[in-house]
């Protein structure tokens, strides 16, 4: 048993709260979950693809400038880095 059931209720209040709020975005009463539970998880599963898809033409259209953009940056950075220690490492005093 939990230490402070107050606390527990009150996250699952909230939690259920937050599900049956996103629940709404698909549209979903629950009447229609448990009348149809399976095509409702098939329409979630399709609802929620298709916004990846949806996403995912975006991140790739971006990322056709922004990964050779970083890649320069983190190679420049590189040899900088590299051009540092080998500086430092010469100016030290031998003994």
């Amino acid at each position: 048993m939990p230490k402070n059931i107050g606390s527990l209720i009150v996250k699952l209040l909230l939690a259920s709260f937050l599900v049956g709020w996103g629940l709404t975005f698909f549209d979903i009463t629950p009447l229609d979950l448990l009348k149809d539970l399976g095509g409702t998880i098939g329409e979630i599963y399709s609802l929620t693809l298709s916004t990846f898809r949806w996403a995912g033409d975006y991140i790739l259209l971006g990322a056709v400038i922004v990964l050779p953009i970083w890649a320069l940056i983190a190679g420049l950075n590189y040899l900088q880095r590299k051009t540092r220690r080998r500086m430092s490492s010469s100016s030290k005093p031998e003994e």
